[in-house]
Formats: C-alpha cells, structure tokens, sequence
C-alpha cells in the first residue's frame, strides 16, 4: 500500500481526503479529536451517507 501523506500534511476540519490513497470516494472531516476524525461523504446521493469516525493518521488530502 502507497504511504500516507495526510498524517503528515495537518489535515483540518473542512479538508477533503480519502480513506487511503487508492479511495475513489471523497470525504470531508467534520470534527477532529485527538486522533480521531469524524468525516463525511461530500456526495449528497451517497446510498447511506453517514458520518463515522476514522483515525486521522490514515486519511490522505483529495486531490481537486
């Protein structure tokens, strides 16, 4: 798997990123505590869109 940059890039609330750097799906970080992050998909059509919590040490900036 590639390395990822994000837990290096001081992703912030309002960031897009990825789940890891081969994602297609593109989400956007609602809350960071700590750690963790709360993200969201950015697609509103999204079958079962939810927030859920992932560490942000595993989340890599989306590329626009």
């Amino acid at each position: 798997m590639t390395e990822n940059s994000g837990a290096r890039s001081g992703l912030q609330v309002g960031d897009r990123v990825k789940v890891h750097a081969e994602g297609t799906s593109v989400f956007v970080i609602v809350s960071v505590e700590g750690e963790d992050a709360l993200i969201e998909s950015v697609d509103d059509a999204a079958p079962g869109r939810f927030p859920f919590h992932c560490k942000l040490s595993r989340l890599v900036p989306a590329e626009l």
